[in-house]
Parts: structure tokens; sequence; C-alpha cells
């Protein structure tokens, strides 16, 4: 008896031990799981934190870059020209890559098509790197004797016209780059504050400016009236303040001429209703200068009718002379 009692109490002490084995292993299994777990969150903490401090450092650069082109362009220099904001190895990659350089150079779009038709090893053997490259979003590569350079697919902004696309972004740079930002508005290339920064362009940007187009562009942006005004036009024909035509008194024909383009005018009117508080505004309208074989960039009165036109386009009235309401509002 005593020998079976002995033997149920070393069964019951094994199983307690059994038991207690078990539970610390349950316990360490926890607790395993529990650091594995709060390493996990830590791990993803950490991993939120860096990206986050990844895209407010990226943020930081983007604006960084927008405050540079932006001070480039209040300088009157041309964006392309922001060496100053630019180390060393950056700007003489940007020369290597725009100026083809005097080194190698490949654009991967072409050239990494070679692997479609590779019949050797030895060409696959450059060519699949450099296809599989291009499509892990490399554009260009270029490399000196010790150095590798390769630049990243641009991000581009364009416009369509019918079957015509044409680069244009109206807020920041039409093609994004790793090498350069450059900035077009409908098709021409622009230093980077006509386009971010219109408020920055002056009478003296506008007038310096040698490629008409480009100069074209920044009267848009500046506004042709107010270049007009601001930019002290001469006044090439005023009409009397007794004219019979009350929206004709005192009309102005404006005219600025513009190096190698058509000269700017305007025609200056009264308006013929008076404002509630009883004053009377001026408007100006822009003016075709050839309208009438030229007579409405010279005459107040053919100005005012070359403004009315069909719905095709063509003038209203056949004689700039017939232009006479009865009424005026």
């Amino acid at each position: 008896a005593r020998d079976a009692r002995a033997a149920l109490d070393a069964r019951a002490a094994r199983a307690a031990l059994d038991a207690r084995d078990a539970s610390a292993a349950r316990d360490a299994l926890d607790a395993r799981a529990a650091r594995a777990a709060r390493a996990a969150l830590d791990a993803s903490t950490a991993r939120d934190a860096l990206d986050a401090r990844a895209a407010r450092d990226a943020r930081a650069a983007r604006a960084a870059l927008d405050a540079l082109d932006a001070l480039d362009a209040r300088d009157a220099s041309d964006a392309i020209d922001s060496k100053s904001s630019r180390g060393p190895t950056h700007r003489f990659a940007r020369w290597c890559i725009q100026s083809f350089g005097w080194w190698w150079r490949f654009d991967l779009s072409w050239i990494s098509t070679t692997n479609f038709g590779a019949k050797t090893d030895a060409v696959r053997a450059w060519s699949g790197p450099m296809l599989e490259a291009y499509i892990a979003g490399c554009w260009i590569v270029h490399w000196t004797d010790d150095t590798l350079f390769w630049v990243a697919k641009p991000t581009v902004h364009v416009e369509r016209q019918g079957d015509i696309r044409r680069l244009h972004n109206d807020h920041y740079a039409a093609l994004e780059s790793d090498v350069e930002n450059l900035y077009f508005w409908h098709g021409v290339p622009v230093p980077a504050f006509v386009v971010v920064r219109p408020d920055w362009i002056t009478v003296k940007h506008i007038e310096t400016e040698e490629n008409a187009e480009v100069r074209r562009v920044m009267i848009e942006r500046y506004g042709a009236a107010r270049y007009v005004t601001d930019s002290s036009a001469i006044i090439v024909h005023e009409l009397p303040v007794d004219h019979q035509l009350l929206g004709l008194r005192t009309a102005r024909v404006l005219r600025k001429d513009v190096p190698d383009d058509e000269p700017i005018v305007y025609v200056d009117l009264l308006n013929s209703t008076p404002e509630p508080d009883g004053t009377t505004r001026r408007y100006m309208i822009r003016v075709d200068p050839n309208a009438y074989d030229g007579e409405a960039a010279s005459n107040a009165h053919a100005a005012a009718a070359s403004t009315w036109r069909n719905a095709d386009g063509s003038l209203t009235y056949r004689d700039w002379r017939d232009y006479a309401p009865a009424a005026e509002s």
C-alpha cells in the first residue's frame, strides 16, 4: 500500500512538474510572442517614423528646389543657369547629359531594346541588366572612368491639341527630372519664374528678353493690357470729350512696339453706363492692328469697330465708319 501510495504521489508530483513546465513553456512562449509583437510594433513605428521623416525631407527638398528656382528667376537668371544652387558633381552630371558630353552615355529607352533581339550570351549579358534597369525606372546612364551616373525617368506634363502634344504645366515644371526641372508654357521653354511666380515678371524682364516667343509668354502672364499701361505705351490717337458717340468720348488707341513681333494695340474706352456710385469706368480691349487695312491701329473709332466680330471671326462692320450705335448701355 505504501509503495502504491508512493507511486501515486510520484505520478502526481511528475504531473505537477509537467504542468509547471508546460505553464512555464506557455509563459515563455507568451513572453516571446509579446517581445516579438513589441519588436514588430517598434519596427513598424520606426518604419513609419522613417517614412514620415523621408516624406518630410522630400517635401522640404522639393520646397527648397522650388525656392531656388524662384530665387534664380527673381534675379532674372534662367533656371538652367542656376549654378549656385547645385553642387559641382550635379552640375558636371547635368553638363554631361545635356550636352552629350565626351564620355559614354546611353538613353536606356532605345539601347535596352537590344535585349529583345540578342542572339549571343555576350550581348544578353549587358543588355539584360539595362532592360531591367529601364523597366525599374532608369532613363539615362552615363559613366566616366570611375563613376556611374544614372538618371530616373522624368515626369512629363503635356497638353493635347488634336493629335499634337505640347509640353505644358501651368503651375510647375513641365518636365520634372533628377537632372533639372524644365518649364514650358504651351510648348515654349521659359524661365521657372514665368510659370511659378508670374507676379515677379517686370516690364524690364519683358523688354530685355531676346527671344520673341518667351517675351510673348511673359506678356501673356503679365497681362497685355497691364503691360501696355505700365510700359508707357504711346497714345496714337484720341477722340474728343464731346464725340457724338458716348462710348467713344475720350477713346484712345495705345500702341506698344515689340521687337521681332507685331505691335500690341489696345483701345481704351469709356464705359457708357455709370457705376452705381455715379463714377464711370474705363476698360481696354485688345485690337488687331491689321484690321481695316491697319486703320484700327491708328484710329480710335476704327479700333472700337474692329472689336465687333461675327461668329466666324470676321469683322461685323465692313467699314469702321458704319459703327454708330443708336443706343449705348
